[in-house]
């Protein structure tokens, strides 16, 4: 029987080009609510035939494996009179929203996103039997809603060789996750909890946590101290996995001693025979390898050239280690000269366990967005001292501002972008008008937002961020 990879376009694409992210220098540039709106102004330009967020898949058997690859195209529009015989004029239209300067994207730039585009056109072009389709990559400048657009018409044989090759490429990591699926599958199965006998309350709770992840609920669990919670909740969470009803499994935690405590657990389970790739995560300025946490190319050799060594040092890694702790990860990190944290990272993507903090999965501005996205149905969160979320999530979700921040962009860039100065001008003299409002007191509480700030911020985020794209930040 044929082993079958299920996989995203994404996922797919992201892998053999190792750009980071698909949206690398899009998205990440702009808000998400910006990006989404930039893409919905395009598809209301759509004729009446022509569709939009179209889920696509295909199924292509490669060496031993069959891959099922799904994803969802941005456009798909219908042809025209004068179109290339053969591709019944379909193009598949791909939308990237970005802040920079559309005049410094030419048809080149960016392989990856063409690739994506590919993906789905080959989809429709073996679905409707097309000698041919059309491929267009849409850029939309956010500000402006400037567009640029870049087209082109490919056979379904190149596009299959395209495919074929993709596969090649991903090929490896399919086969290393295949054996290790099956070690971790067969060693599940033979699981014994790790102690000779329960205590008091752990074999109910273990049972709860285990009939709640098959059910789907969410289960609310007061233990008291003693009572073995961490293994209580990690071990059936394993068994759950090694009956299919999960892919991942996720601990989180707001303390050091307690991330220990479960490393420990897993370590446990281990010695008694699983097998299963478990990462930690690390803050970065805690597993950073230099003196000056500095993260460009010219400064840094861990990160200049990454993306051409982590696929080779993935496999490695993965290959040779099943508890990926902060040590291992740092010795295959100088061993294939990629940056740990980075490196932590995509082993978390792999990876069957992760343990980290809260904020890797509740905070917007540093959550695990693309294993979110893609593994949100098939992940269990055991949250430890759940309690604490409550104070966390205070601060994930509040934000602050200090008026000597804007005072000092808007010295520093006097001379050499006026508008970015005048931008920050804006927000410190709104800054000084509610001192002045606000008097002795030196407290202000109002129960609505500040329209007229959002609007300066709005304004100054503008210019900052072409600031940053222009210096490559």
């Amino acid at each position: 029987m044929t082993d079958i990879v299920q996989l995203s376009v994404r996922s797919l694409v992201e892998y053999v080009f190792r750009s980071g992210s698909i949206e690398s220098g899009f998205r990440s540039a702009s808000s998400l609510t910006d990006g989404t709106k930039a893409h919905q102004k395009v598809q209301k330009q759509y004729g009446e035939l022509d569709r939009k967020e179209v889920y696509l898949s295909t199924e292509i058997a490669y060496r031993d494996l069959l891959f099922v690859i799904d994803g969802r195209c941005d456009g798909l529009l219908a042809g025209t009179a004068d179109t290339v015989a053969g591709s019944q004029g379909l193009t598949i239209d791909e939308i990237k929203s970005t802040a920079g300067d559309l005049a410094s994207i030419d048809e080149q730039s960016y392989p990856v996103h063409w690739a994506q585009a590919k993906c789905y056109a080959y989809m429709i072009a073996k679905e409707q039997e097309l000698g041919s389709i059309g491929v267009q990559l849409t850029y939309v400048q956010i500000a402006s809603e400037e567009q640029k657009r870049f087209a082109a018409e490919l056979s379904f044989q190149d596009l299959e060789l395209f495919m074929l090759e993709l596969l090649q490429g991903y090929y490896p990591f399919a086969e290393q996750k295949r054996r290790h699926s099956g070690l971790r599958d067969a060693s599940i199965k033979a699981l014994q909890f790790p102690f000779p006998v329960y205590r008091a309350g752990q074999r109910k709770l273990a049972g709860s946590v285990y009939q709640s992840i098959a059910d789907g609920r969410k289960l609310f669990a007061k233990a008291p101290t003693g009572i073995g919670k961490t293994i209580s909740t990690i071990f059936p969470a394993v068994k759950a996995i090694g009956e299919g009803l999960l892919q991942r499994m996720m601990y989180l935690t707001a303390k050091t001693i307690t991330r220990t405590a479960a490393e420990e657990a897993y370590v446990m389970l281990e010695a008694r025979g699983l097998h299963m790739h478990v990462v930690t995560l690390t803050a970065k300025d805690k597993v950073c390898f230099q003196e000056e946490m500095n993260c460009t190319r010219e400064h840094c050799p861990y990160a200049d050239g990454y993306y051409d060594r982590v696929n080779e040092a993935m496999i490695d890694m993965l290959s040779q280690e099943t508890l990926l702790t902060r040590s291992t990860i740092e010795r295959y990190a100088r061993k294939h000269t990629v940056c740990p944290f980075e490196f932590s990272l995509d082993a978390a993507y792999a990876a069957d366990a992760v343990i980290c903090d809260y904020n890797y999965v509740f905070d917007p501005r540093v959550q695990l967005k693309r294993l979110m996205e893609e593994h949100k149905r098939s992940t269990v969160l055991l949250i430890d001292e759940a309690h604490n979320l409550v104070d966390r999530a205070r601060e994930m979700y509040s934000s602050e501002l200090k008026k000597s921040d804007f005072l000092a962009i808007q010295r520093e860039y006097k001379g050499s972008n006026s508008e970015l100065q005048r931008a920050a001008k804006a927000v410190n003299d709104f800054f000084i008008a509610v001192r002045k409002e606000v008097g002795d007191s030196g407290v202000e509480v109002k129960p609505e937002l500040p329209g007229q700030l959002l609007e300066l911020l709005e304004i100054f985020v503008e210019h900052a961020q072409s600031e940053l794209l222009a210096a490559g930040g």
